[in-house]
C-alpha cells in the first residue's frame, strides 16, 4: 500500500484544453526543471468533465478559459491569451503584419457555435462590435484539417486562433496576422479544489509563475 501511494502522490493529473500549444510545452519543460521526479499525466476531456474530475479528485487541477468563478472549486488566473487571425494567404490583408478587427467587416467569420466555445465568441463578438460592426457568419468551425483547407482554397473567410497555437499550426495556404491594437484575449486559469495545494500541484502552480512575461519578450 505504501509503495502505491508514493507512486500516485508522485503523479501529477492535469486536465488540459483545446488550444494551448506552446504554453503546454512550456508549462510542462518548467515543470520538470521545478520538480524533476514528478510524472505527470495529460487528461483532454470536454470542460464539464474535466471540472467533475477536478472536484471528485480524479484530476489535480484542470486548465479553463473565460471564467473567474467555478461552483466548488477555486480559479487561478494564469494569464491572458491573445488570439489571432487566420486569413488566405492570397487575401490582400495577408500582405500586412498585422490586420484591423474593422477591415475584416466583409468577411465571412468561421468559428465554434457559442454553445462550444462561449469564452472564444464572446472575445472574438466583442472586437468586432468595438471595430463598429457585427461578425458575418459563415460556416461553423468544424475542425483544424478541413476548416483551414477551405479558408486556404475556398471563398475569403477568416477564424481565429490562440496565438500560442497558432505558433505550432500546420496550414498551408493560410497565414496568421497579430490583431492590431487592443487584440481581443481570452483569460487562461487552473480550476483547483478550494484546499492547501498538494506538493504536486504546488509545482504546477510555481512552473506557470512568470510564463506570460515570457511569452511577451
Amino acid at each position: 500500500m505504501t509503495g502505491l501511494r508514493r507512486e500516485r502522490d508522485a503523479t501529477l493529473r492535469l486536465g488540459t484544453s483545446t488550444g494551448l500549444g506552446r504554453r503546454l510545452a512550456k508549462t510542462l519543460s518548467a515543470l520538470a526543471e521545478h520538480a524533476p521526479a514528478l510524472m505527470v499525466e495529460l487528461v483532454g476531456v470536454p470542460l464539464a468533465t474535466r471540472l467533475r474530475h477536478v472536484r471528485d479528485g480524479e484530476l489535480d487541477a484542470a486548465f479553463v478559459r473565460g471564467v473567474d468563478s467555478l461552483p466548488g472549486l477555486e480559479v487561478l488566473p494564469l494569464w491572458e491569451e491573445e488570439l489571432v487571425a487566420a486569413l488566405p494567404a492570397r487575401h490582400p490583408l495577408a500582405a500586412d503584419p498585422e490586420v484591423a478587427a474593422a477591415d475584416l467587416a466583409g468577411l465571412p467569420l468561421r468559428i465554434a457555435t457559442h454553445e462550444e466555445n462561449p469564452p472564444l465568441v464572446k472575445a472574438v463578438t466583442a472586437a468586432c462590435r468595438a471595430a463598429g460592426f457585427e461578425p458575418n457568419p459563415g460556416p461553423a468551425f468544424t475542425n483544424d484539417q478541413d476548416t483551414l483547407a477551405a479558408i486556404a482554397a475556398g471563398r475569403p473567410a477568416w477564424t481565429v486562433y490562440y496565438a500560442a497555437q497558432a505558433a505550432i499550426q500546420p496550414a498551408p495556404g493560410v497565414v496568421f496576422r497579430p490583431f492590431a491594437a487592443p487584440a481581443p484575449t481570452v483569460p487562461t486559469s487552473l480550476a483547483v479544489r478550494p484546499h492547501p495545494p498538494s506538493r504536486e500541484l504546488a509545482a504546477l502552480l510555481e512552473a506557470c509563475r512568470g510564463l506570460d512575461a515570457d511569452s511577451r519578450r
